[in-house]
């Protein structure tokens, strides 16, 4: 009770944190403080382990950076050909006359391409339902987990999520609680990304990330921008094509007529 009191005060640092800090096992002499209750206040617990002592997450995989390389080329790919087709034909259009019955086309194909871009940007760069390390996600500890991390041993060994309550999982690679289904879960481990999320449906291949439920919304819009770019393209193709046709015709053979005109013109005069 007074190491526990000792450690608890803050007035000096426990013994077993210090062994635990050089990740070596105890030695002779030097004494362990009993683990919180599983039922003690998260202040007890970060006192006893804090969390930002915790062994680092683990590593992330090679995809993880590989494939949003794939993503951006795919959208700035699809993006180029659509604006460019759009853009190339309500010109030609506009020549002819066309300009105000084309001129939405060339707004909203880059309105298009602007809200792709926003999506994608978000897809890489967003909130997506990581579980990241706190006090209410960290504690309390399992007692598995904490025999070993307080005895400054690895928990590479231990292969089993660990139950809790109310349907929650305790991740014994990222060290923390992961929801149930009733706190907006199931939680999962990706072993791409290599970090717990919650909501998640699937880890996207083409953009390197997991879709959750809080990046879902996103996901959708951007795949309904490819629909709504192709469809403002072909529209705006099958509008303007005939259009443009015309203009061509127009500007082909209004010399021939001009030089028509003057030879009828000075065979009378």
């Amino acid at each position: 009770q007074a190491l526990r009191d000792q450690a608890y005060s803050g007035q000096s640092t426990p013994m077993w944190w210090t062994m635990y800090s050089r990740g070596g096992p105890p030695a002779a002499g030097e004494h362990l403080l009993p683990l919180p209750d599983p039922k003690a206040n998260e202040l007890e617990w970060e006192r006893c382990l804090p969390f930002c002592e915790f062994p680092p997450l683990p590593s992330r995989q090679c995809n993880y950076y590989l494939e949003p390389l794939c993503g951006i080329s795919v959208v700035s790919l699809i993006s180029v050909m659509l604006v460019g087709l759009t853009l190339s034909i309500v010109p030609m259009a506009s020549e002819s006359g066309g300009n105000n019955a084309l001129s939405w086309a060339h707004t909203l194909i880059k309105v298009w391409a602007a809200v792709a871009g926003l999506c994608v940007s978000y897809l890489l760069f967003g909130a997506n339902g990581e579980i990241h390390r706190s006090r209410s996600t960290c504690y309390p500890v399992p007692k598995e987990v904490a025999e070993r991390l307080r005895h400054g041993e690895s928990v590479d060994c231990l292969r089993n999520n660990i139950l809790g309550e109310d349907g929650r999982s305790y991740c014994v690679r990222c060290l923390v609680w992961r929801p149930g289904p009733s706190e907006g879960g199931p939680g999962h481990h990706c072993g791409t990304c290599q970090r717990c999320v919650t909501g998640f449906d699937h880890h996207c291949g083409v953009f390197g990330r997991c879709i959750t439920n809080g990046n879902m919304p996103c996901f959708y819009t951007l795949i309904g921008m490819f629909f709504a770019g192709a469809l403002t393209a072909g529209i705006a193709s099958s509008v303007g094509a005939p259009a443009a046709e015309m203009a061509v015709r127009t500007s082909t053979f209004a010399p021939l007529r001009s030089t028509s005109l003057e030879v009828a013109r000075n065979f009378y005069v």
